[in-house]
């Protein structure tokens, strides 16, 4: 019984030590049911102490998720449906998970080295945008398996949306219901994702015969408390606004419908609007918006699955590239060709 006395067991079964002695002898001169008690005590003995000890615990592995730090990252909607779907997959797979929450001044390799050793991490997951390209290339000569969330290639593992795709999709639906005169809202093409999304869109507006130059663009480069409030101004002085306009990022698609009713244009009355979108978000507005829906929580998965496998040391396809889909609602309308 090894550290469990025969007088414990005895106390908590509420029977003699002889009795519990001779159970544990062979000598079952007892009932059946007082042999069967008397072992089950035996047993929660064995496991209380060895709770106690720290005996046959399992402590979670821990990995590493490498982030951007800017005001509030984690409400965003892609980072709280991607980092949402990355926790419920490690929990799922008995891991835990450390933020490495990086600033532009901790952008340093080796300030995260430092991390991984202090925390013991066994991987990292990086979901690669704008400044984390500097150091995500480096994160492999750490010594442990990484898997990029991205559209950037100096991570051998990595899983992605199909950005261009996308665009081109979004593209050809506008085209489809009549509009040639496209606007588009983007945060800044230093995110890879941004730009593959906008070329998407200008080249196949190309190929359908329309002149992408003549294309209104307007991008926003800080993720902190930007407005777009210049853009909503210039549009609504536009000669000839654009019918449609493209948003690449479902947050500034809610500050353009907030900016265009109050200066008195409307979804899609006035201007129909296409947006990315990440899990929802855009569904409930008044007037639903047309999405193009990307699949940030099967990116998220996958992206735990690629890491587990290479921890296992089991074979593991390292470019996972996901598509986008069309979800159709209410905010783009047809409209006779000009």
């Amino acid at each position: 019984m090894e550290h469990t006395t025969i007088k414990e067991v005895a106390a908590r079964a509420r029977v003699s030590t002889a009795t519990v002695s001779r159970i544990l002898n062979g000598k079952y001169a007892h009932r059946s049911t007082t042999v069967e008690h008397v072992k089950k005590v035996i047993e929660e003995l064995r496991a209380a102490r060895s709770l106690a000890a720290g005996d046959d615990v399992e402590t979670p592995e821990c990995v590493g998720l490498v982030m951007f730090a800017y005001r509030d990252f984690l409400n965003t909607n892609y980072n709280a449906t991607l980092v949402s779907s990355i926790m419920e997959e490690l929990t799922a797979e008995n891991f835990s998970a450390q933020i490495i929450a990086l600033s532009p001044r901790s952008l340093g390799i080796g300030y995260i080295a430092g991390l991984v050793r202090e925390h013991r991490l066994k991987g990292l997951l990086i979901p690669e945008f704008d400044l984390l390209y500097a150091v995500s290339e480096k994160l492999e000569k750490l010594g442990i398996p990484v898997v990029s969330i991205g559209n950037f290639s100096g991570i051998s593992c990595r899983v992605s949306s199909n950005s261009f795709r996308a665009g081109c999709d979004a593209a050809n639906y506008l085209w489809s219901n009549g509009h040639r005169r496209f606007g588009i809202v983007s945060m800044s093409r230093t995110d890879i994702c941004q730009e593959q999304r906008i070329e998407g869109f200008c080249e196949t507006v190309r190929q359908l015969g329309g002149d992408p130059a003549k294309i209104w663009i307007r991008e926003f480069r800080s993720m902190e408390g930007y407005s777009v409030s210049g853009a909503i101004s210039e549009l609504v002085n536009m000669k000839r606004i654009p019918t449609a306009v493209f948003s690449t990022n479902s947050m500034l698609s809610r500050k353009l419908i907030a900016g265009l009713s109050q200066s008195g244009l409307h979804v899609p009355e006035d201007v129909s609007l296409l947006s990315f979108e990440e899990d929802g978000e855009l569904e409930d507005f008044p007037v639903p918006v047309s999405v193009m829906r990307q699949p940030t929580r099967d990116m998220g998965r996958i992206a735990v699955e690629m890491l587990v496998k290479k921890l296992r040391g089991l074979e593991v396809r390292e470019n996972e590239e996901l598509n986008c889909s069309l979800i159709i609602r209410k905010s783009v309308r047809s409209i006779p060709v000009e």
